[in-house]
């Protein structure tokens, strides 16, 4: 009886799950509508412009502009003696440590596993349900990131948060090996470490690598203030302020923000669905404990149960969908009402002449 129990003290789980569900399907439906009233402004008020001269005329419009990424200063971490001239550097260290994964079986037991993995992150193994498997509890050097304070595109600044933005996907591997002997380290490959073999780390092993800004050309999307750049903000309140590797006009910038804005949806949309199937999930699951005892009869249940769930969720979902499109954007919303009243009523009418057909 203690599968039972368990799952009926669950029940209150569920209605969080299921409240959860709601809040992030309603704001995420929002959220989506002001980002397409925003990009649709955008692409009506941008203007491309050249990176080669500032024209006073632009100043507090939307402007894009993309040229050479310009920096002449040289970005420097002291302790590892690395010096690389790039508008960002950053250092990364990682220790190999344990991490605690669980799963809990339908009598509310629950099982503790632990695999090793490499984390910038100090994972807390005093917080973990087994012994043996502990973690150092400190790092012996920190994260850090280094930017440039004087960063060009053509006759353009850029802002503090556009340097902050540029990417570092170039990996450092210059490194002096004196510095790196002097301190008790090696290189191997693009890291620097302490480990004996980084193929076959051992637990508190460290691997230290640093990135760079590698980039030669960037375009960028805000709007003109002086020779620099601020934040968009939307008449739907959004704040765009953008640089992309490469060269782009507005128009493609503005279509890259559009899949990633269409990306996030999905994601969330699929994130909230989820949290209602597994919200119901857990409120039906007395159904399936009880009938656990069973085997055939449990495993019936057990599948019907996760069946409805799903369903239950698809159809609460949507109709969530459908409400804040109401709220948000009317005549979609309504085109959706009416396509899901259609739907069963469509069904509703198919299965009564399923059922006058057997009849006869």
């Amino acid at each position: 009886m203690k599968r039972v129990g368990n799952s009926i003290k669950g029940i209150l789980g569920g209605f969080v799950l299921l409240l959860i569900g709601i809040i992030l399907l309603w704001w995420n439906e929002g959220n989506n509508v002001r980002n397409i009233k925003t990009t649709n402004e955008m692409s009506k008020v941008y203007v491309d412009v050249s990176s080669e001269k500032v024209e006073a005329t632009n100043e507090g419009k939307l402007v894009a502009t993309h040229g050479k990424l310009i920096n002449t200063q040289v970005m420097t971490d002291e302790t590892f003696n690395v010096t690389i001239e790039t508008p960002v550097l950053e250092r990364i260290v990682e220790i190999y440590q344990w991490e605690e994964d669980s799963s809990t079986d339908d009598d509310g037991d629950t099982t503790y596993s632990y695999k090793k993995v490499w984390s910038s992150d100090i994972i807390d193994s005093g917080n973990f349900h087994q012994g043996g498997h502990d973690n150092p509890g400190v790092k012996p050097y920190e994260d850090q990131k280094w930017t440039s304070t004087d960063v060009k595109v053509g006759a353009f600044d850029l802002s503090t948060k556009q340097i902050d933005m540029l990417s570092t996907d170039g990996k450092y591997n210059d490194f002096n090996l004196d510095t790196i002997t002097a301190l008790g380290y090696k290189v191997e490959g693009l890291y620097v470490t302490n480990s004996d073999n980084l193929s076959s780390p051992k637990i508190g092993d460290v691997r230290i690598s640093f990135l760079y800004n590698n980039s030669t050309e960037v375009s960028v999307l805000a709007v003109q203030s002086g020779n620099s750049f601020i934040d968009f903000t939307s008449e739907a309140g959004k704040n765009v302020n953008r640089v992309m590797d490469g060269s782009h006009n507005g128009q493609d910038m503005i279509n890259v923000i559009v899949k990633e804005n269409n990306m996030i949806k999905w994601i969330l949309r699929a994130a909230g669905i989820l949290l209602l199937a597994l919200g119901f999930g857990t409120i039906l699951k007395p159904l399936s404990a009880v009938t656990s005892y069973v085997p055939l009869v449990g495993n019936v249940v057990g599948a019907a149960v996760g069946l409805v769930s799903f369903l239950l969720a698809l159809a609460l979902g949507f109709v969530i969908i459908a409400i804040a499109w109401i709220r948000f954007r009317p005549l979609l919303g309504i085109g959706l009402l009416v396509a899901v009243v259609a739907i069963i009523v469509l069904l509703k009418i198919r299965s009564k002449k399923a059922g006058e057909a057997k009849t006869e």
